[in-house]
């Protein structure tokens, strides 16, 4: 995936380029820039996290019948926990810091938090990866591996969630 924040800054118009010459615009912009590239990063990892919930819930939907359907519980909480995640990833603030707050956003910080973002998109094929071997699994007609695949899609959404919320430990530079 492209790295959000070059294509922000490739992309400045005639009036903004000129008004980066402004002491001190410069700096305000270009955080900004870094903001919205998050941002835009976010919002493409919810997407993408969307999609996976999609095509869990087409697969719970197969499990209504035959070898699957006693874990149609597991995959519902596998599912919320999902929907729940990407509702964090959708919500999640942007590294912005007030005036007088304590914590001072600068910079690098907010590369930080892209890279740390930019790192969940990893999540994403995990969780693809895991509901890819339930569909495996009810093709197959297996019904001894329907139950691991289904705990492990459950186990990788919670993990998945788990790390998103270390983000403000990324900021911090505790993580």
């Amino acid at each position: 995936m492209q790295d959000l924040r070059d294509t922000l800054s490739s992309h400045l118009g005639g009036f903004e380029s000129l008004v980066k010459k402004i002491p001190g615009y410069s700096g305000y912009k270009e955080k900004e820039m870094r903001r919205e590239a998050d941002s835009l990063l976010r919002q493409h990892l919810a997407d993408q996290l969307a999609d996976q919930l999609s095509r869990a819930e087409d697969v719970s939907s197969q499990m209504l019948t035959g070898p699957g359907m006693m874990q149609l519980d597991d995959i519902g909480k596998g599912n919320t926990r999902l929907q729940t995640f990407i509702d964090k990833v959708k919500t999640a603030a942007q590294g912005y810091a007030g005036f007088f707050d304590a914590v001072k956003v600068k910079e690098d910080q907010l590369d930080t938090l892209y890279e740390f973002d930019q790192g969940m998109v990893a999540q994403v094929d995990e969780i693809g990866a895991a509901i890819d071997s339930i569909q495996t699994a009810l093709d197959g007609g297996d019904e001894s591996a329907i139950a691991p695949s289904v705990r492990r899609y459950v186990k990788t959404v919670s993990d998945a969630s788990a790390m998103f919320d270390k983000r403000k430990e990324a900021i911090l530079g505790l993580v």
